[in-house]
């Protein structure tokens, strides 16, 4: 009956250490993903910037495109389509 209550015991004192790890795993968890969270809103924020700033550089490019020749334009065109699609590649990262 003493080898029995023993392993009672030793089941209980594991169980509870059991219980404590999943609660402290469970508190890192949530932390992480509040952290992912963050860091989506921060990626979202800095693709925003990255946009804008393509944009910026393209519109200013465009004005100097009057003295531009139509091999550098077609090159600029290039280059502004794969900042696009850059973009949506990570806009779609975003959204799974």
């Amino acid at each position: 009956m003493v080898d029995l209550n023993n392993s009672i015991a030793n089941l209980q004192e594991k169980l509870s250490a059991l219980l404590k790890k999943y609660a402290q795993l469970e508190k890192e968890n949530q932390q992480l993903k509040t952290t992912i969270e963050q860091q989506k809103g921060v990626q979202q924020q800095l693709d925003l910037k990255v946009k804008e700033g393509q944009a910026q550089l393209t519109a200013a490019m465009m004005n100097q495109g009057g003295a531009m020749d139509p091999v550098q334009r077609a090159k600029l065109v290039k280059q502004i389509d794969q900042y696009i699609k850059e973009i949506d590649h990570s806009i779609s990262n975003l959204n799974p």
